[in-house]
């Protein structure tokens, strides 16, 4: 167990929320207020799961004021649950959430939670579980009566509707034992071993894919005697010369890997023209842009030296080796990153007009993650790609 129940029980109670959070939260869950689900408003529930997450992620970075990013991330954990399918298959053992594109559309997703049936038994094991917390609580001298059944109601109305989210995932309407064991299992894994990275990566996601500067970094072209000088550079003969540690990955990234530095260097160069107002980028602007793409690593406290000099990129392309199931989570995430490109410019052909720009995307996404692994001798894993994505949004931010 990565984190002990006591310690976060503790956590939960000691951090308060940002005057302007409850406002926040009921913006999104006043409009689910007409229905009842489990004795309560499906708004109530809704309220209290957020607001736990919330202080959650807030604790996970070891503060005791939960701020409006917070939230945000609490909202986004809520859609990655009503829009998403396969979530409720996550154990302890692979705890991370899996950033896959939506399947569904969250709001109707919410409202038919209150068709959902709970039996006897169900009921009757939410409140054993309940009455459960609440001695844990006591024994360990976890807070006052008060503040333990204000923990014990958040918690007993998130596994209420993590349940129904199950049920309903699954095209069932009648919740059943086996879901509540699943939102009871899904609730410890969230509290006791889901990296704090992990939450932030579903609004970072976000935020990337729908970043403004995107589709104006796509438009910007590239002319012929640019193209020459980048493909005759210091990180074009490294990809030459050692293509095949680079060949093993291409699978999983449409090809983009085969060339990771200069397509890197051209997703830089293009966002670097977006900020210059450049329109397309000539040779006599390589120069420039390509110490500017330099400067814009080493401004996030990523080293630049593996587009430069020879050992640095052998570590790295020795560190560009993909763990066991991370092929899939990086396709998952392609997918994810093509649908926000093209929902944000309300474009459904953008992407056939612009088919470079999430390969390229990936590109950079697969360079940050590799090369600020602890070790470039262990393979690449899923929480690799979630801090390469912080990482890609400050970049593509800055």
């Amino acid at each position: 167990m990565a984190r002990t129940p006591v310690d976060v029980y503790k956590g939960l109670l000691k951090t308060h929320l940002e005057d302007s959070i409850p406002n926040q939260v009921e913006t999104v869950t006043v409009r689910f207020s007409d229905t009842q689900f489990l004795g309560a408003k499906v708004s109530v529930h809704l309220s209290r799961f957020l607001k736990l997450l919330t202080k959650l992620i807030a604790h996970l970075e070891s503060r005791d004021i939960a701020n409006m990013s917070d939230v945000t991330a609490a909202i986004d954990v809520l859609d990655y649950f009503t829009s998403t399918s396969k979530w409720w298959s996550m154990t302890r053992k692979e705890p991370g959430l899996v950033l896959r594109p939506p399947s569904r559309e969250p709001r109707g997703f919410i409202k038919s939670i209150s068709e959902i049936q709970f039996g006897p038994n169900t009921i009757q094991r939410i409140s054993g579980a309940s009455e459960k917390l609440i001695r844990f609580l006591e024994e360990h001298e976890v807070a006052d009566d008060v503040l333990r059944k204000d923990l014990s109601e958040s918690i007993v109305s998130s596994w209420a509707i993590l349940s129904a989210f199950t049920c309903r995932g699954q095209g069932r309407s009648v919740a059943t034992e086996a879901d509540f064991e699943t939102a009871y299992d899904i609730l410890r894994i969230l509290f006791f071993y889901v990296p704090s990275v992990d939450f932030r990566a579903l609004t970072i996601i976000r935020r990337i894919g729908s970043h403004p500067t995107l589709p104006r970094s796509a438009s910007i072209g590239f002319a012929p005697g640019f193209e020459k000088k980048l493909n005759t550079s210091v990180a074009a003969s490294l990809e030459k010369a050692h293509g095949d540690r680079l060949a093993v990955m291409a699978s999983a990234t449409s090809g983009a890997s085969r060339t990771i530095l200069t397509n890197s260097l051209r997703l830089l160069s293009q966002l670097h023209a977006v900020k210059q107002n450049i329109e397309r980028l000539e040779e006599e602007h390589y120069d420039s842009t390509i110490v500017s793409s330099l400067q814009m690593f080493e401004k996030i406290g990523v080293s630049s030296d593996f587009l430069q000099n020879e050992s640095a990129a052998i570590e790295l392309f020795q560190g560009l080796r993909l763990g066991t199931g991370v092929e899939e989570r990086i396709q998952l995430m392609t997918r994810r990153l093509e649908g926000l490109v093209v929902d944000s410019t309300g474009n459904r052909d953008f992407l056939l007009q612009y088919a470079r720009l999430v390969p390229r995307l990936i590109a950079l996404l697969l360079l940050l993650s590799a090369t600020t692994k602890k070790s470039s001798k262990s393979p690449l894993e899923d929480t690799d790609l979630k801090r390469g994505l912080l990482l890609l949004h400050d970049l593509i931010n800055g």
